[in-house]
């Protein structure tokens, strides 16, 4: 199987026909419950047992988790206290 071709521009092309029909899929969160709804929606519409779409639906989970590793930058402990941070004021 090839892999996905998963690109800024598909998503926005995505976004936008969302917000085609619904103007609130302008803000993520919103936009990305519609991404849910429809996965939900689409599986539900195949002639799989409930199990087997239940199974199905726990692996795209496991598989968004890892694209979200994936594409998640680490985050840096310590924040603004991170060694080498100045701000004015600090003596």
């Amino acid at each position: 199987m090839e892999p996905l071709k998963l690109s800024d521009e598909l998503i926005a092309d995505l976004q936008n026909a969302i917000v085609n029909h619904d103007e609130r899929a302008t803000e993520p969160g919103v936009a990305v419950q519609y991404y849910a709804a429809i996965i939900g929606y689409m599986l539900a519409q195949q002639s799989y047992s409930t199990e087997q779409k239940k199974e199905f639906l726990d692996q795209l989970n496991a598989f968004s988790h890892h694209v979200l590793d994936d594409c998640n930058p680490p985050q840096t402990s310590g924040g603004d206290a991170a060694m080498g941070k100045w701000r004015p004021g600090d003596s």
